[in-house]
């Protein structure tokens, strides 16, 4: 834990010192989802509806038993625990101003297929889902307890074609992906660990279009996730890339030079 918040107070002083406001960047479609996506700070009726209902599921203290395939399982391929449903909805849910950015996101570029991994309590998932409502989502969640209060959020939000997969992302993944031709967009939570996330990227890369975009949670909560970052936004078949220190994004439009940004947000 130590070693992980020096990391992050390294990493936030890098991003600080790096990151350039919308004046100083020279790319037509990153100035545009600037001034139209980052910079929006009006006030979506969808918000409200979703963070009321996180704050009342953040005070629950009905216990679950939770399965964890991620990081924090270690060595092991599991881990499986029992924790009050409140505190892990405050820990595991999407902080406001990133689940804001995820609705904004998919309300500018309305895709019509998302996929996400990493569904927990269903928060960030209907930020997404709320951003691009005819879209078909489709959400993959390792833990059924989780997956049962998630189900719970969609309905309360009246959030309709969400499908959750439940169990490991491993074993979910290739039918999923027979299912979708185009992954419109994609966004990788769940599990913060450098093999898996690259795999994963990888894997769904195959199925990107020329206006996908892939966001990538936590991209400097750790040393894993910093190296995965780096390893992804190298990658020949990323034309654009975006680091906005809790999220990155990457891109794949062609017949323009690769650039990486780092955005002042």
């Amino acid at each position: 834990m130590k070693n992980n918040f020096v990391l992050q107070v390294k990493s936030r002083l890098a991003y600080q010192t790096n990151s350039r406001s919308r004046f100083k960047v020279h790319s037509p479609f990153v100035f545009d989802l600037i001034e139209k996506v980052l910079k929006d700070d009006a006030d979506y009726p969808q918000y409200a509806k979703i963070e009321g209902y996180k704050k009342s599921l953040s005070k629950s203290s009905v216990v679950i038993e939770t399965v964890d395939f991620g990081e924090d399982a270690g060595n092991r391929d599991y881990i499986s625990t029992f924790e009050k449903l409140g505190p892990l909805v405050k820990e595991r849910s999407q902080r406001k101003k990133q689940g804001r950015l995820l609705f904004r996101l998919n309300r500018f570029f309305n895709p019509k297929t998302i996929l996400e991994f990493g569904t927990a309590a269903g928060i960030g998932t209907a930020y997404l889902k709320s951003g691009a409502p005819e879209s078909k989502l489709i959400t993959m969640e390792g833990c059924a307890s989780l997956a049962d209060v998630a189900s719970g959020t969609f309905e309360t939000l009246n959030l309709q074609d969400i499908d959750i997969r439940i169990g490991h992302f491993e074993v979910n993944l290739p039918s999923v992906l027979e299912e979708l031709k185009v992954l419109d967009m994609v966004f990788f939570d769940g599990n913060r660990r450098y093999e898996p996330i690259v795999k994963y990227f990888n894997i769904c890369i195959e199925k990107a279009g020329e206006n996908s975009y892939f966001v990538f949670n936590r991209i400097h909560r750790s040393r894993d996730m910093e190296r995965a970052w780096n390893k992804i936004k190298s990658d020949s078949r990323v034309s654009i890339s975006l680091d906005l220190y809790n999220f990155g994004i990457v891109f794949f439009r062609t017949g323009i030079p690769k650039q990486d940004f780092v955005i002042r947000y």
